[in-house]
């Protein structure tokens, strides 16, 4: 089977990904967030124990900088709080707080009616593969950023 067009993947995932985001951050925006602060959040739900910043921004794939803004953001709202790494006096942990927990709960809940309003009436079947190939497709993207950090071609 041929393809359609593979030049336009690059296009169609862009483009998939700014309207999902863009959606998802109009609903967001009441609650004070968006799409990426979740993004946060989410990472700092599944780990109780907190995160050092760096392991943050690396995971949410933000640069430190930014990272740091979106931080004290979410610390004036009272939803995560900084302390001092117990190993490394140089870091910090970050953990959500107990409004943080709940505020992830209702932004979650948001992000699944967003799912199953774009999803709902697919084929599981058609959802489950585009996930598997796009899950195929960023482990090729990552071997190959990490060849090139390698200086391997």
């Amino acid at each position: 089977m041929a393809w359609k067009t593979p030049r336009n993947l690059g296009r169609q995932t862009g483009l998939l990904a700014r309207l999902w985001r863009t959606e998802l951050d109009n609903r967001l925006r009441p609650l004070g967030l968006s799409q990426a602060r979740w993004i946060l959040l989410m990472h700092l739900n599944d780990n109780a124990d907190g995160m050092s910043q760096l392991d943050l921004a690396t995971r949410a794939g933000v640069s430190a900088a930014t990272l740091v803004r979106q931080i004290d953001q979410l610390e004036e709202a009272d939803l995560v709080k900084r302390c001092p790494h117990p190993e490394d006096r140089r870091a910090n942990l970050v953990h959500l707080t107990e409004l943080g927990r709940a505020r992830f709960q209702q932004v979650d809940a948001i992000a699944a009616e967003l799912r199953q309003e774009v999803l709902g009436d697919f084929d599981p079947g058609q959802v489950n593969a585009m996930i598997d190939f796009t899950t195929q497709l960023i482990g090729r993207f990552e071997a190959l950023s990490a060849s090139a950090e390698k200086g391997v071609s």
